[in-house]
């Protein structure tokens, strides 16, 4: 599926079978050799850059491919250096001091000679999941933002209402790959809408993971989209940017009912001249239109 910055592949068999038994490894994830020997240089970059030194969080990967028909599927403990190092170096070449040659590519990574995505199990790459939902209120508002500068992801763009990596916690007393991802889709909605008073986290939500792709332009890496009720009102919100999250909301953007209903009508985000949509949030909105 093409977006409007980007490619994903996407699989409704797939989408229909996400309801499955999950299991987070004890081994973390560890990088191949070749990507291990570029790390220092990849991160020394990464500092020399606008944005402030990035977090090495512990994240969670996908092991191996999702079976269509079901089944168990294993995560893994992954850093977020890992994924700088791999994942995030999609369509690039890391070339030595010399013009002699190429010391990383991951392109052997990702496809075969062919064409084909190598799959999960064999692709050596961290494999770390994201997961977006977009949320709506109880009298029709819907709640996005605008990304900020510091985002790897899509700055700049309008993107979900949350939008971020899962993690290890998410897991934590869950059995269900759904449950573990509505998790990590809620804890990053009310980090990156601000609800962390002790009275905004007593607000109720209720989150459907509607599907899966792959995001070609990151690796392949493997993506959730979801949506979330919201039990309050809009004017019952105390929207706000939390210090932490400075450089990756620039804004939030609350979308009226009316213009909510111009969008699950089927029109495009663009129509509503906010900004250019980020991947997730076109994949988040196609979802629940096509529900």
């Amino acid at each position: 599926m093409r977006c409007a910055r980007g490619t994903v592949v996407t699989s409704r068999s797939i989408d229909r079978s996400l309801d499955r038994p999950v299991v987070l490894a004890e081994q973390p994830y560890v990088l191949p050799p070749d990507l291990a020997a570029i790390q220092p240089e990849v991160l020394a970059l990464d500092r020399s850059g606008p944005g402030a030194p990035s977090f090495n969080g512990l994240n969670a990967g996908l092991s191996e491919d999702l079976d269509p028909a079901g089944g168990e599927i294993r995560l893994q403990p992954v850093r977020y250096f890992d994924t700088m190092a791999s994942t995030y170096l999609a369509g690039e070449q890391w070339r030595t001091g010399t013009p002699a040659g190429v010391s990383a590519d991951i392109t052997h990574h990702l496809f075969t000679a062919d064409g084909r995505l190598v799959p999960l199990s064999k692709n050596d790459l961290s494999n770390q999941i994201g997961v977006s939902t977009v949320a709506l209120t109880s009298d029709g508002w819907m709640l996005l933002l605008h990304q900020g500068m510091g985002s790897r992801s899509s700055p700049g763009l309008v993107a979900p209402s949350g939008s971020g990596s899962l993690e290890p916690k998410d897991i934590i007393g869950t059995t269900r790959l759904s449950e573990a991802v509505s998790t990590g889709m809620e804890r990053e909605l009310r980090e990156e809408l601000g609800l962390l008073t002790p009275a905004m986290r007593k607000i109720p939500m209720e989150t459907t993971v509607l599907g899966f792709a792959r995001w070609l332009d990151k690796g392949g890496k493997p993506e959730f989209y979801g949506t979330t009720r919201i039990n309050a009102a809009m004017s019952d919100l105390d929207l706000r940017i939390h210090e932490s999250e400075l450089d990756y909301v620039g804004r939030h953007e609350p979308i009226s009912p009316a213009d909510v209903a111009r969008l699950l009508a089927g029109e495009r985000f663009g129509a509503l001249g906010l900004g250019a949509p980020s991947v997730p949030l076109e994949m988040c909105l196609g979802l629940i239109v096509s529900r």
